[in-house]
């Protein structure tokens, strides 16, 4: 289920990289429209999504290897939302000190963090 899951994001941020971080940009962002994105944002999008739906199902292997990456970037996010997302920010968009986060984006950020350790775990325990 979780590799389906993940497949369909990385679909979906390989065909449609445009209306996926206009969505987030919409939840995320207070001020969504005076953020600028960085040129390099959605082609490096689409690159992601073919790297996430290869890594899926090109083995056994490489989708364990995703799951132990997953665990090692949630470490970051749980430990550090604010820099993590701050951080982020800085790569992805121009004008970077002028997005304003809504509040839930670093609890949010800390709960994706805790899913991707989690998952990095379950897979540790079944190697």
């Amino acid at each position: 289920m979780l590799q389906l899951l993940l497949s369909a994001i990385g679909i979906i941020e390989l065909l449609s990289p445009n209306a996926l971080l206009d969505r987030a940009e919409q939840l995320a962002l207070e001020n969504s429209d005076d953020c600028e994105l960085q040129s390099w944002v959605i082609p490096g999008a689409r690159i992601e999504g073919l790297l996430i739906v290869i890594s899926m199902w090109r083995s056994d292997r490489s989708y364990a290897a995703f799951k132990r990456f997953l665990g090692v970037i949630g470490l970051l996010a749980l430990a550090f939302p604010r820099a993590y997302v701050e951080y982020g920010a800085e790569l992805a968009y121009t004008d970077a000190s002028d997005c304003r986060w809504k509040p839930w984006v670093y609890v949010g950020t800390r709960l994706v963090g805790l899913l991707y350790v989690i998952i990095a775990l379950d897979e540790l325990r079944n190697d």
